[in-house]
């Protein structure tokens, strides 16, 4: 008798134990999905005899302008952005001819190496799409 009131006390706990969900925590906020993000390297290089005056690109606060006294070259990097976002840079004002590639946009995708991904003479965009 001992022993059939053992076994049956053990199923019973055995079942209580076993069939108890975790109790979900209200405060705390789901784990956010891995999203993309992406900076964006602008850059502008051109010969000896090309001098940078003013530069307008996109960055992730909207449409940056900046002015120089003849520079010879131009880098910045901006971000993070997120998938789809368009990627501009245009010479304002310059002296001399700029090569043909002289405008270049490169983007890097979570803290990857960047590439290049558009270029141009006196202007390049492009639309983040990978």
């Amino acid at each position: 008798m001992k022993r059939l009131l053992f076994v049956v006390m053990a199923t019973i706990l055995s079942m209580t134990l076993f069939s108890c969900e975790k109790e979900k925590d209200s405060t705390t906020t789901p784990i956010e999905e891995n999203k993309d993000y992406y900076y964006v390297k602008y850059q502008i290089s051109g010969k000896v005899y090309f001098y940078i005056d003013g530069v307008s690109y996109n960055t992730e606060k909207g449409t940056r302008t900046e002015s120089f006294a003849a520079a010879g070259s131009f880098e910045t990097i901006c971000g993070p952005v997120s998938k789809n976002f368009v990627a501009r840079i245009r010479l304002t004002k310059y002296r001399g001819a700029p090569t043909d590639n002289a405008t270049k946009i490169s983007v890097s995708k979570n803290n990857g190496p960047f590439a290049v991904k558009a270029s141009g003479q006196y202007s390049a965009s492009y639309v983040i799409d990978f």
